[in-house]
């Protein structure tokens, strides 16, 4: 996941990977998907170091534990990348900036209608 999203496999928690302003809008997204609970799709375009430019899309779904609590996500991931670009993402290019669309999914418990498409939050 890691590498098809243009970061190096380094163990760290996802929070400490992306910029100050991406923060509050994934912690946001993240207590979506684990409160409602419900699905999302992210379209997130990401440029490499070495001027690359490629979709990073994924489908996140919030999974319970044995007693039926909410307390991990499943994200599968899709890269778009160049095949012989193996540079890594900016840390400047881990924004909110780059999410070209955000749509949550109704897994039986309802979804937000908010979103992103094309780049902007629509209500």
């Amino acid at each position: 996941m890691e590498r098809l999203s243009g970061l190096l496999v380094s163990n760290e928690n996802y929070y400490s990977l992306i910029s100050d302003d991406l923060k509050p809008l994934m912690n946001f997204h993240h207590k979506t998907l684990f409160e409602t609970p419900c699905g999302a799709y992210v379209g997130d375009v990401i440029t490499t170091r070495s001027g690359s430019s490629y979709l990073f899309e994924t489908l996140q779904f919030p999974v319970c534990d044995s007693s039926g609590k909410v307390c991990y996500l499943l994200a599968y991931g899709h890269s778009r990348s160049p095949a012989e670009d193996l540079g890594e993402r900016d840390v400047s290019d881990r924004t909110g900036q780059h999410i070209r669309e955000l749509h949550y999914m109704d897994l039986g418990a309802g979804a937000p209608s908010s979103c992103i498409i094309d780049f902007e939050m629509r209500p």
